[in-house]
């Protein structure tokens, strides 16, 4: 129905670099904080939609150190909905984001898996994390961080995928590349 009628679609809030600090500062060093912020940081780094973010797997993750010094991490997308083939493609995180993934692993004890699961009242670990739950999430640490209500109420699961994508484009990145960004960067 949608396809022949067509409906109005709201962008989503952009959460750009400064609304990214906000709601970093809104988590806390809880198991779920941790969690939150690794979340947060994945998500604005690679650009990645709900579904892929939910999809990402422990045991996918690469990481190249020399002595005791990591000197790049990235993970592999196994597939997305631009990838129906499954080719997969490599995510790279900075720094910062890699340590506060490495501060969620080690504190969660995930081995192997999904990368992204639900924690639970007593620090519970599910099995998975729902890629609707990403947008109440996101949410969530809005509200925490203080933000206007306008803002939290439009933030969805899209929102770092556009505040990333913004911040590009601020950067000096051409559209094109931008478009393509994890393409032209993987």
């Amino acid at each position: 129905m949608h396809r022949q009628l067509g409906r109005h679609s709201h962008q989503a809030h952009a959460v750009n670099k400064k609304l990214l600090e906000q709601m970093l500062n809104a988590t806390d060093k809880t198991l779920l904080g941790l969690h939150d912020r690794a979340l947060l940081l994945v998500a604005y780094d690679t650009l990645s939609c709900r579904s892929e973010l939910t999809a990402l797997r422990v045991e996918d993750l690469n990481i190249k150190q020399v002595a005791q010094l990591v000197t790049s991490a990235s993970i592999l997308l196994r597939r997305s909905k631009t990838d129906q083939n499954a080719q997969g493609r490599w995510l790279h995180f900075s720094s910062v984001t890699w340590q506060a993934l490495d501060t969620w692993l080690k504190a969660s004890k995930l081995k192997s898996g999904t990368l992204f699961r639900g924690v639970k009242r007593g620090n519970r670990i599910t099995e998975s994390l729902g890629a609707g739950q990403i947008s109440r999430i996101y949410k969530h640490l809005a509200r925490s961080a203080g933000l206007d209500e306008n803002i939290a109420q439009h933030i969805s699961g899209h929102s770092m995928r556009v505040g990333a994508a913004q911040d590009l484009l601020l950067s000096g990145a051409s559209l094109p590349v931008i478009m393509v960004y994890r393409d032209a960067l993987h």
